[in-house]
């Protein structure tokens, strides 16, 4: 039977902004940004929906998984408040993308992540047992090591015992992770919110798709 997985990403932040400004090296150069007033506002409004959909028996999640940048673990703690649906936990394997090409841009320092220590002791109630190392981040990640870490990623959903799981994560890296790499550079909105089906056979778009926001 296929698992019921949600994509969310992240709310707004000051580096979508900047981005959206055409100023990427001030975008680049903000250090594992959270989400600004604006992505706050998209999480609220995303959290209410998916409220709508659970309290409507349309939605039922039995895991959340989030990726431990700031920007994500804000977006997860906004969207599901302070008493989640289901345990919360933070795993590496779905963090964003970060290769040469952004390096070369800029510092790339948007899509550095902060070390364990600190962000743990900022988000004391989310599990962080999963966070092996204190600087977790990818650096310079090729493609096809981007390839594999969606591989394992996929499997270790596979191996979860929860049939539907929620993962907060990034633009890059979800838009790799559904297949829309090449197509576009990012097909995820910021908080936008996709079902998508998983089993051994592979992954496939599910019914779900709740959206908020214009694109940033």
């Amino acid at each position: 039977m296929a698992k019921s997985i949600l994509l969310i990403r992240h709310g707004q932040g000051d580096h979508n902004r900047l981005f959206a400004e055409g100023k990427t090296a001030e975008a680049l150069s903000l250090v594992d940004p959270g989400i600004n007033d604006v992505g706050v506002k998209q999480a609220y409004d995303l959290g209410g929906k998916l409220r709508e959909l659970m309290d409507g028996g349309k939605l039922q999640l039995d895991l959340i998984i989030t990726s431990p940048m700031k920007r994500a673990l804000m977006t997860t703690d906004t969207v599901f408040g302070p008493s989640p649906p289901c345990p919360v936990i933070v795993s590496p394997l779905p963090t964003e993308h970060l290769d040469q090409f952004i390096i070369e841009l800029g510092d790339g320092n948007c899509d550095y992540g902060s070390p364990r220590s600190a962000i743990s002791s900022q988000f004391p109630h989310l599990d962080f047992s999963l966070v092996k190392e204190e600087e977790w981040w990818t650096l310079n990640e090729s493609q096809s090591q981007l390839i594999e870490r969606i591989g394992r990623f996929k499997d270790f959903l596979l191996s979860r015992p929860e049939s539907r799981i929620a993962v907060v994560s990034h633009g890059r890296f979800l838009t790799c992770l559904v297949g829309d790499d090449g197509k576009v550079f990012n097909s995820f909105w910021n908080c936008d919110a996709r079902e998508v089906l998983l089993d051994k056979d592979g992954l496939r778009a599910g019914e779900l798709l709740v959206r908020v926001e214009e694109p940033w």
